[in-house]
């Protein structure tokens, strides 16, 4: 996350003081506006999500002569509580987070945690409740389409679902649809022969830029109703030009195979639909005299967004053929 947009709008900043010469570039940091620091909280708690995972940076204000973008915060304490039970989440150093199992402390339908960060000189404090009800899963749909461009021509596997709405309530929707992809990959050999190396890998199907739409949906006007994705799509690793040893080039085809999908509807709380939002409504701000749109942020003290969800889930396994 870049975490100067949740605070201020650098990019239209920049291209301002950029391209107009004006009194205000001659203001010496001594009368420029001072902010502090802030810590920056992402963490997302699901019953479907094996870890409890709490990412923390700082925030880099306004007009400091930095590069950087971000700071990862190391030496914070970190404390999950429901409101009854509590733990401290350790700082995990490989993954550059604090993180534990969930079975170490369950996140369960309906409850409300809390969550409370603090690195001795800043505190923060956000709270989120995990969506009691999951969507149903009605239908799916698989298909191929070829798609010829100027370059080659591509394979895409597409999906759609549809689901049924769980009433009385407003909902937020995240599509999702993880893959299971084996795939193989050519390497040439000093001997200028092809080996082939077999590999398994997970990849999400893609969902934005249709409609002006994304993956993120809302029940708004369909409470109840059975709600429909949109198309899916997911794109075969394509043949590729190697280069042999005696610098010839060599077109090679991998071998692919899907293996399953696993389809997901995410129900998910207004923090998670709003911050999602947010961040697609900044990303979309192209024109440096589009009004600053800042990130949204639930977090108390500080910046970041603490979201739930809780997921329906279905895993479907394909035959074993290419």
């Amino acid at each position: 996350m870049n975490t100067i947009k949740s605070i201020f709008s650098i990019a239209l900043l920049i291209s301002i003081l950029s391209a107009c010469e004006t009194p205000l570039t001659n203001i010496p940091p001594s009368k420029l506006p001072q902010a502090e620091s802030k810590l920056v909280v992402n963490s997302i708690i699901s019953p479907q999500l094996p870890y409890i995972n709490v990412l923390v940076t700082e925030s880099i204000p306004l007009f400091t002569k930095t590069e950087a973008t971000e700071r990862r915060v190391e030496n914070a304490t970190v404390k999950l509580s429901d409101g009854v039970n509590e733990i401290t989440i350790p700082y995990d150093t490989e993954n550059k987070l604090y993180s534990i199992q969930q079975s170490k402390f369950p996140i369960e339908d309906s409850k409300t945690y809390y969550l409370s960060i603090s690195d001795n000189t800043r505190s923060v404090t956000a709270k989120c409740t995990v969506p009691g009800k999951k969507p149903v899963i009605k239908s799916y749909e698989f298909d191929t389409m070829l798609v010829d461009n100027s370059y080659t021509k591509d394979t895409v596997l597409t999906l759609r679902m549809s689901w049924q709405d769980v009433p009385g309530d407003t909902n937020y929707y995240k599509l999702d649809a993880v893959i299971d992809y084996q795939y193989s990959v050519g390497i040439v050999t000093d001997n200028n022969e092809i080996r082939e190396e077999l590999l398994t890998d997970n990849f999400h199907f893609y969902w934005q830029g249709q409609e002006g739409k994304s993956e993120f949906m809302s029940d708004k006007y369909l409470d109840g109703n059975i709600m429909n994705s949109l198309l899916g799509k997911f794109n075969y690793f394509r043949p590729r030009q190697l280069t042999m040893a005696d610098g010839e080039k060599e077109t090679y085809n991998p071998k692919n195979k899907v293996l399953g999908v696993l389809l997901q509807v995410l129900n998910v709380d207004s923090n998670y639909y709003k911050y999602m939002r947010s961040i697609e409504i900044t990303g979309n701000s192209d024109t440096p005299f589009a009004e600053p749109a800042p990130l949204y942020s639930n977090t108390n003290g500080g910046l970041g967004c603490f979201a739930a969800y809780n997921a329906a889930q279905l895993k479907i396994v394909f035959p074993n053929k290419r």
